[in-house]
């Protein structure tokens, strides 16, 4: 069996020289936060104590919506047996908007595909393939209609049931990030969650971020690039993280209603949003959708773009993203 677990795998690369027309270099802080590598850049300010906050605000949201860090809201209610559960405003906030989303996507997004994404533990040193009994067996523990917020309090349908945030998480968390920078002046900066990018404002120069698209079949090349300001580009694609049993890769991106890895011809799917909560659930949603009923849906949806990356290594645009393909 080949394995292959990425940590990080950063799709998108900003493309800018230093300073982009500043007289002062921008400054930048990075540290292993959420479960991956948080990167703010900050071009227009030298405050390393913007820097500090927006690092805290990682590590505050991160202490209340990890799954695994003890004590943390979504830890206690997946550990609630199916009782209501007090939780921070802001959690609840979240999952409200997630089920939003999956009433949007039909369940194409998740957030109680936890026991699946368990089952299947990419993280494991020797993953392997579930047996189609153990996926049947959780299978009935999906559906985000078993998910009842009222006001703080959020309670599960069945105390099996549990709630995993990664899909949302960090999109959230770079929104809040982006409004504290703007709430403190700052109007020309660069978040990087793991790779979920948000580009406040524009270059100091007063252009346009250029952000560099790896190809998701070769990911030491560029695909092109997108010119965006004060947007939010998130990707999701089965490079990410897999492992191959026998020949056969398996992802990580999960269908919720068949319990398996996604296999509909896409290679990724990057969305443009002005907020990046919106985009790092609908990057997942879309690919599960798949390319028709992923376009549908972002056609129906105000201030959303997208690019569908085929395996045939097609790129189809949906709205007003404008993507200039490398020759």
């Amino acid at each position: 069996m080949k394995r292959l677990y990425c940590l990080i795998l950063i799709c998108l690369v900003l493309l800018c020289v230093p300073g982009c027309g500043s007289m002062n270099p921008p400054i930048s802080r990075q540290d292993f936060l959420l479960d991956t590598i948080v990167t703010v850049t900050l071009y227009d300010t030298d405050s390393q104590d913007l820097l500090n906050g927006c690092m805290d605000i990682c590590r505050e949201l991160d202490a209340l919506l990890s799954p695994t860090k003890e004590g943390s809201d979504v830890y206690r209610i997946n550990r609630g047996g199916g009782k209501p559960v007090e939780v921070d405003p802001r959690t609840a906030q979240l999952i409200q908007k997630s089920l939003e989303v999956s009433q949007w996507t039909d369940g194409a997004f998740d957030i109680t595909i936890a026991p699946l994404v368990e089952l299947w533990d990419f993280k494991a040193e020797t993953p392997r393939v579930p047996t189609q009994s153990q996926i049947d067996e959780v299978l009935p523990l999906v559906d985000y209609r078993g998910v009842q917020v009222e006001g703080s309090t959020v309670t599960l349908a069945n105390p099996e049931m549990s709630i995993d945030l990664g899909g949302i998480a960090k999109g959230y968390i770079a929104d809040q990030m982006r409004e504290y920078l703007r709430e403190n002046g700052c109007k020309s900066a660069v978040l990087d969650l793991g790779g979920n990018i948000y580009a406040l404002g524009r270059r100091t120069d007063g252009n346009d971020w250029t952000i560099g698209m790896r190809s998701p079949f070769d990911t030491s090349s560029q695909l092109g690039t997108l010119a965006v300001h004060d947007r939010s580009v998130v990707t999701s694609g089965p490079y990410e993280r897999y492992f191959e049993v026998d020949g056969k890769r398996y992802h990580h991106i999960l269908d919720p209603s068949t319990g398996y890895p996604v296999e509909n011809g896409l290679a990724s799917v990057t969305i443009l949003s002005d907020d990046s909560v919106m985009g790092d659930a609908l990057s997942t949603a879309c690919f599960v959708l798949g390319i028709s009923d992923g376009t549908q849906l972002i056609q129906n949806l105000d201030q959303i773009d997208a690019l569908f990356i085929t395996d045939e290594e097609e790129v189809v645009t949906v709205g007003q993203a404008v993507f200039h393909k490398n020759s």
